[in-house]
């Protein structure tokens, strides 16, 4: 299961531009190392601000996010059921 992900922005509006890639790694440095390899890029060359995790690396522009885990036994309908049949008075 994949543990951070990987969000293209684009560079003048900083909106998502629909690339991402899934990171199975334990750190968030291992995630960005992880990513630049899948990119093929290397570490030298990338521009990385560690206080918002955010990658230049010249011809695009990336973010690394946590994945929040999921538990595999409950639905996302049971997850919610709390939630759906709140009564207000």
């Amino acid at each position: 299961m994949p543990q951070f992900r990987a969000i293209e922005l684009e560079r003048s509006s900083r909106k998502p531009t629909g690339r991402r890639h899934e990171l199975d790694a334990p750190t968030r440095d291992l995630a960005i190392a992880v990513l630049l390899e899948r990119l093929g890029v290397s570490p030298e060359t990338a521009r990385i601000d560690p206080t918002r995790t955010l990658l230049d690396l010249g011809t695009s522009l990336w973010t690394i996010v946590s994945v929040a885990p999921t538990s595999v036994n409950e639905s996302a309908g049971l997850r919610r059921a709390g939630a759906k049949h709140r009564r207000v008075p």
